[in-house]
């Protein structure tokens, strides 16, 4: 695995999600009071999101550089970290913007968030695919998932069988002239 053979795009994505990944686990929300300081780390509320989002994007890059071939539908690799980077910048920037008391570390993160999306950027340049592609690709993927999900409807289930007087003394035996003991 020759890491000099990644394209840029590639190398960004990495590097700028390893270090949102360290800056996670700093403080993006501070009060400080005096001496005393207390904060939360990305991974609150939104922050969740964009945690899970981050380690996809990697999980794909790493994916990627291993040489694996892994089915995405009708997304290729760079379009699937593109779309998942815009998710990224977009739920950063939520979690920056409708949050009080942001620290520093959260502006930082929304920068290398922004990053991310600059290398799928040019991971996508490098291959030849544009946001017309993506936009073509996530229609066709909805389009096909719509259609899956109306053939595949489940049956309705048989009608339930009466229990009239003649299948009661079938099943058990009894006749209905008969009285039970």
């Amino acid at each position: 695995m020759d890491l000099t053979k990644l394209a840029l795009g590639s190398k960004v994505v990495i590097g700028a999600g390893v270090l949102l990944l360290i800056d996670s686990f700093l403080h993006w929300q501070e009060v400080s009071i005096g001496p005393l300081s207390v904060g939360v780390s990305m991974w609150h509320g939104w922050g969740v999101l964009v945690g899970l989002i981050l380690l996809a994007i990697l999980a794909l890059e790493v994916v990627k550089v291993a040489g694996v071939k892994i089915a995405l539908g009708p997304l290729s690799p760079s379009l699937a970290t593109a779309g998942l980077s815009a998710l990224l910048v977009l739920f950063t920037l939520i979690k920056v913007l409708t949050n009080s008391f942001v620290a520093t570390w959260a502006w930082i993160g929304l920068l290398l968030s922004a990053g991310i999306a600059a290398g799928a950027w040019l991971n996508m340049l490098a291959a030849g695919e544009s946001l017309s592609d993506l936009k073509t690709s996530v229609t066709a993927a909805a389009s096909s998932a719509t259609a899956a999900a109306r053939t595949s409807a489940a049956p309705p289930p048989p009608a339930a069988p009466s229990s009239t007087p003649d299948t009661v003394a079938a099943e058990t035996g009894l006749s209905s002239d008969e009285p039970s003991t």
